[in-house]
């Protein structure tokens, strides 16, 4: 405890006062015997020490009054923390809050626009000599960013740049810059060292707060360096709270496209959710647009207060190629930075597949994909769902396979372990591989590759090629049994002489004990063998055709059965939803390679619309763009020695920053427990803050409320214990029955 105005102290003496006063009025009057008042005797003694009794109280109570009115203009304070710039030089430390929610209208104004002013009056109290850093959660990098000046105006001009800014999009996190900033300050030579927290205490800011809590309060061993730690619990944390009373905010918080088959003319959909951030119903609208063209609008939504709803938008695109989306709310509301939401969307003008044989024929008749050409392409130059590229064994070793949905490997040859190790990163990144037996296919070899490629190649390994003829002599097999359960494969179980009419003559027999986690999608009779089997690797699917899919082996591919299904089969493989690619503001966007040979030059252009050109390393396995504070679609361009490849990434606000869940100043307390810790409530004046950091909490109102109360019980007290009126009048003598008794024996 100390004094504003300790020479009021001497006040305190005035104490003596009562006990003088009580020793005057307790000098005894001359005792003159009176016979005939001896029976009151015994009253008298009673009502004399009840008087003692009372005046001692009230001598103690009054000394008490005038003691605490001493206090009391001494000014008492209290405080755990040090003087505020008072006299020695000071290292103050400001960590400012400019995180996407700092954009929330709270009160008819941005709470950023509230930090800044904030930080701006700490600023103000500065004295010449002290040192000053300033932090931003996010945002640009600056270089005087963290680091402790004794020139103020250059912070100042650094605050105002950020100020100019605004609030970001990004998610902000406080934890690791308040552990740098008291890191920084605990190695100041400083004698007062201060640590301003400038934000609106939302949850997801404070984000790693139970896991950096004080040793004392996770009863853990302290650090080894003890005066680091005494140095760091001398360090007093003002936190600088700009939340008050938030306008109500509705958010976009997702927009993903869904669609049946990624290609062009095939209705998609846009799935969106809407959350209402606020404690009443909120009624909105929302808008969807595509390459700038407004292609659908929802109902009119209500959501329901700190609740979400979703909605559907459907549309259709007439053209392949890279699409930029976005999502609009109607209207505004608390905070503009979450009422848009961005999307990409890629899509095919036809469905990609590459055909693989071992070598073209001059008739094409000959090749052993022939039929598979007509049944996924039957009109050659017209617009369709699927566009075959033939390519021979040879080529797979310089073609770019990622550019592809579906690649048909039909009786190939063995294959060079570049190749293997090529098809196996095609499948573990979500290609889709169909191997077609044939004469060429040796199950020793195959099994090999498979090896080579950790498991990923083949659905099940291979057992031997059986022949009809030469086996059973019997004239084929037939299919005689299709798994109904199979998206591509049920339309064709009705009727059953559809499938069945399928005959094989010879196939690649698969071992039948080495079937987990494969799906057999038809089967032969006789011993039951699997025709065809699927199996998920990795983000790929994988399957094996056990005969042919030209007439040696078989008659499928003349049966009316062959191209419908195949071309099924094609739509099935390359289903699933449209390409999308997006981030999160602030974070980096990342463009992996695939093991092929990296793009020599990568053109990026943000949403701003400015081309940059960035050089890449021949060795890199990957590209990482860390500029994205904007949101919107960045746009990539691999120019590669084949040919450009184009990207898009969608960059939105983290849907994270909508959560209006502010965190409990008692939270920050436990996790700060054993630390100098000052909440500021009022970030537009800080004055009653400054006044606490330099003189404590006053204590003046508390004695002069403790006089006050003093004052009321002695009076209380007096008037209790003084007598009554009618106590005070005489009583008449005949109310004494000894006295009347007597006379007659005197006279």
């Amino acid at each position: 405890m100390t004094f504003g105005a300790a020479a009021f102290l001497l006040a305190a003496l005035a104490a003596i006062i009562p006990p003088i006063l009580h020793m005057i009025n307790r000098q005894r009057a001359k005792q003159l015997p009176f016979s005939t008042l001896r029976f009151l005797k015994v009253s008298v003694q009673k009502t004399r020490r009840r008087r003692q009794i009372r005046d001692i109280f009230l001598m103690l109570l009054r000394m008490a009054v005038l003691i605490l009115i001493a206090i009391g203009l001494a000014r008492p304070t209290l405080s755990k923390v040090r003087s505020l710039f008072g006299g020695s030089e000071a290292a103050v430390a400001i960590v400012l809050d400019n995180s996407a929610s700092m954009g929330w209208i709270d009160e008819g104004r941005p709470r950023f626009e509230l930090a800044v002013a904030a930080a701006n009056q700490i600023l103000g109290e500065l004295q010449a000599g002290d040192e000053v850093a300033l932090w931003a959660t996010c945002g640009q990098s600056y270089p005087e960013l963290g680091k402790f000046d004794r020139q103020h105006d250059k912070v100042r001009q650094l605050l105002a740049q950020i100020a100019q800014q605004g609030p970001t999009f990004e998610r902000g996190s406080l934890m690791p810059l308040i552990i740098q900033a008291r890191e920084q300050l605990a190695q100041s030579q400083a004698p007062q060292r201060y640590l301003f927290v400038i934000t609106d205490n939302q949850s997801v800011a404070w984000e790693g707060l139970e896991e950096n809590r004080s040793p004392a309060s996770r009863d853990t061993t302290p650090p080894k360096n003890g005066r680091e730690d005494r140095r760091l619990r001398d360090i007093p944390i003002v936190v600088v709270d700009c939340q008050r009373t938030p306008r109500p905010n509705v958010a976009v918080r997702k927009a993903t496209v869904q669609s049946v088959l990624p290609v062009a003319g095939v209705p998609m959909k846009v799935v969106l959710e809407l959350f209402n951030a606020s404690s009443v119903p909120q009624q909105r609208v929302a808008e969807v647009y595509v390459d700038g063209i407004k292609v659908g609008t929802t109902p009119e939504l209500t959501i329901p207060p700190e609740g979400a709803v979703p909605a559907e938008v459907v549309f259709t695109l007439d053209r392949g190629g890279i699409h930029q989306g976005e999502v609009r709310l109607v209207g505004e509301d608390g905070a503009r930075f979450d009422d848009r939401r961005f999307f990409t969307i890629e899509i095919e003008a036809a469905i990609p597949v590459a055909v693989v044989i071992n070598e073209r024929r001059e008739i094409a008749y000959l090749n052993d994909s022939f039929y598979l050409e007509k049944a996924l392409e039957p009109i050659e130059g017209q617009n369709w769902a699927i566009k075959t590229s033939l390519l021979t064994s040879n080529e797979l070793t310089t073609e770019p396979l990622s550019k592809y949905r579906i690649i048909y490997l039909v009786n190939l040859h063995s294959l060079e372990a570049p190749v293997v190790e090529k098809l196996a990163t095609f499948v573990q990144n979500g290609g889709r591989l169909v191997w077609v037996a044939g004469e060429e296919v040796d199950p020793t070899t195959y099994n090999g590759m498979n090896e080579m490629a950790k498991g990923g190649l083949l659905p099940v390994p291979l057992d031997s090629v059986r022949s009809a003829e030469i086996e059973e002599g019997r004239d084929s097999w037939r299919v005689n049994w299709l798994d109904v359960q199979h998206p591509a494969i049920s339309g064709f179980a009705e009727p059953p002489a559809l499938y069945q009419s399928i005959l094989v003559y010879k196939y690649v027999r698969l071992k039948a004990d080495e079937t987990d986690g494969a799906r057999v999608l038809l089967r032969l009779d006789g011993d039951g063998d699997p025709l065809l089997v699927e199996k998920q690797v990795g983000q790929g699917i994988v399957l094996f055709l056990g005969t042919s899919v030209h007439v040696e082996w078989t008659n499928f591919p003349l049966r009316p059965i062959f191209a419908p299904l195949m071309a099924r089969l094609a739509f099935y493989l390359a289903g699933g939803e449209a390409t999308q690619s997006a981030g999160l503001a602030g974070q980096p966007l990342v463009i992996p390679f695939l093991g092929q040979i990296p793009p020599g030059v990568i053109e990026v252009t943000p949403p701003s619309g400015s081309l940059m050109r960035f050089n890449v390393e021949p060795q890199s396995k990957e590209f990482r763009y860390t500029d994205t504070h904007q949101v919107g679609v960045y746009q990539f361009r691999l120019l590669a020695s084949v040919r450009p490849v184009q990207k898009a990434f969608a960059v939105n606000v983290d849907p994270d920053e909508s959560d209006p869940t502010k965190i409990e100043n008692a939270t920050i307390e436990e996790a700060f427990s054993g630390f100098p810790l000052v909440f500021a409530e009022n970030p537009e004046d800080l004055s009653q803050t400054f006044d606490f950091l330099r003189h404590g909490k006053s204590l003046a109102e508390f004695f002069l409320t403790l006089v006050l109360l003093g004052l009321v019980f002695e009076t209380f007290i007096s008037n209790w214990f003084s007598p009554r009126d009618e106590e005070k009048r005489p009583r008449p003598l005949e109310s004494y029955r000894p006295t009347r008794r007597l006379a007659p024996q005197l006279g």
